[in-house]
């Protein structure tokens, strides 16, 4: 069976009972971010488009209702008659965790940064909405706090978009490939790592053909090799984009 979320809002820029269009599909939208990245998190399916059907459905938001008086939104977490193995009671526990955390600012120590970011969006939905927010639902107890006054330094947060810019050559030893990922790692005369973000089919045809991918990669793992693509640097350390590689 589907489970439900409820959301009281107290005290917003509108009259109780009443929400605006543009506060609503904040709201909505951070909910289901924080729903479909706990259910990601769950089954360990950290890239968008790679879940299941029915890891997406579990994770559905619906609005099934809105009462009078304090606004309340009434949802309902995922699809009746749906071949979930009750992954959505899991999502909207892992949820409830997560607010738990947002209320007493301790976020639980299974947070990731991708969930920190949907907290974040999610406190800050709220605090456009209402001075005061309850959640709750049927098999939890209500958790009340005011969003504005909450901190949200202590969640983990991923790194901010990079930029790219002009080539640059690193020599090392491939240290890492990631298939999943299509990421290698190589780590520089200097002993710093160098995250390579994909290869580019002008990569040592002779080694890799026309279309290398990392599973080619993977043949120079522990030897020293050449890349040179457009660079980044951030808190993590240089990063290359699109880059060649080929054996030193």
């Amino acid at each position: 069976m589907a489970d439900d979320l409820v959301v009281r809002l107290h005290g917003g820029p509108d009259r109780d009972g009443e929400i605006d269009a543009d506060g609503l599909v904040a709201l909505v939208g951070a909910l289901q971010l924080l729903m479909t990245r706990v259910a990601r998190h769950l089954v360990e399916q950290a890239r968008p488009g790679r879940s299941a059907g029915v890891v997406e459905r579990a994770a559905r938001l619906r609005l099934v209702g809105l009462d009078a008086g304090t606004t309340v939104l009434r949802f309902a977490v995922g699809e009746d008659d749906v071949l979930g193995e009750g992954l959505e009671h899991e999502i909207t526990d892992a949820v409830f965790e997560l607010v738990r955390g947002l209320w007493n600012e301790a976020p639980p120590v299974w947070t990731t940064p991708l969930l920190g970011d949907a907290c974040v969006d999610l406190l800050d939905a709220l605090a456009r909405t209402s001075r005061t927010t309850t959640l709750g639902g049927s098999r939890f107890r209500d958790a009340s706090f005011r969003p504005g006054d909450l901190s949200r330094l202590p969640w983990p947060r991923a790194d901010p978009p990079r930029s790219y810019g002009a080539a640059q050559t690193v020599r090392g030893t491939l240290d890492r490939v990631d298939l999943r990922r299509g990421i290698v790692r190589v780590l520089d005369d200097a002993g710093r790592d160098v995250v390579v973000e994909g290869v580019v089919p002008d990569s040592d045809p002779a080694l890799f053909g026309s279309d290398p991918d990392p599973a080619a990669v993977a043949r120079l793992l522990g030897q020293e090799v050449v890349v040179t693509g457009p660079a980044s640097r951030g808190p993590g350390g240089l990063r290359l984009r699109g880059a060649t590689i080929r054996r030193a």
